[in-house]
């Protein structure tokens, strides 16, 4: 228990504009971890949204227990029937996830989705840049 506390206030001291999460999206998760595993050796166990009937699992880098991202299957119904390809996705640190999303776009961004609470983790939004480049930004739950 005190292990995870300790990660979890590694999180929180994130500074605005640091990466903290790397997702992958895909259409065959267990066909990805395995590619994954075999490629670089990263170690794969069930995350927290697996409990929500998600199929969500976190992944390490380096055989250690704290994850460094997250895999899922893309589900065609979050998307209205029309999902995206599978993908790997980068989460920002930002000091305030609201804040954040209005200046996007008021620099010519678009809010995807959000900001929205991840329960019991923190708040995101997904934000695609006036370029085309898409990501999320993140501030853990206080």
């Amino acid at each position: 228990m005190a292990k995870e506390a300790s990660e979890m206030a590694g999180w929180a001291l994130l500074k605005q504009g640091h990466f903290v999460w790397t997702e992958i999206a895909s259409n065959d998760a267990d066909k990805c971890q395995a590619f994954y595993e075999t490629v670089f050796g990263w170690s794969f166990k069930g995350g927290e949204a697996s409990n929500t009937g998600m199929d969500y699992r976190e992944f390490s880098t380096d055989g250690g227990p704290a994850p460094a991202g997250g895999l899922y299957k893309i589900n065609p119904e979050w998307f209205g029937g029309d999902p995206p390809p599978p993908h790997f996705m980068i989460y920002v640190a930002v000091d305030d996830v609201d804040e954040n999303a209005r200046q996007a776009v008021e620099l010519g961004g678009t809010i995807h989705k959000g900001p929205m609470d991840i329960p019991n983790v923190g708040r995101m939004c997904i934000i695609q840049d006036p370029t085309g480049g898409v990501f999320c930004t993140f501030r853990m739950k206080n």
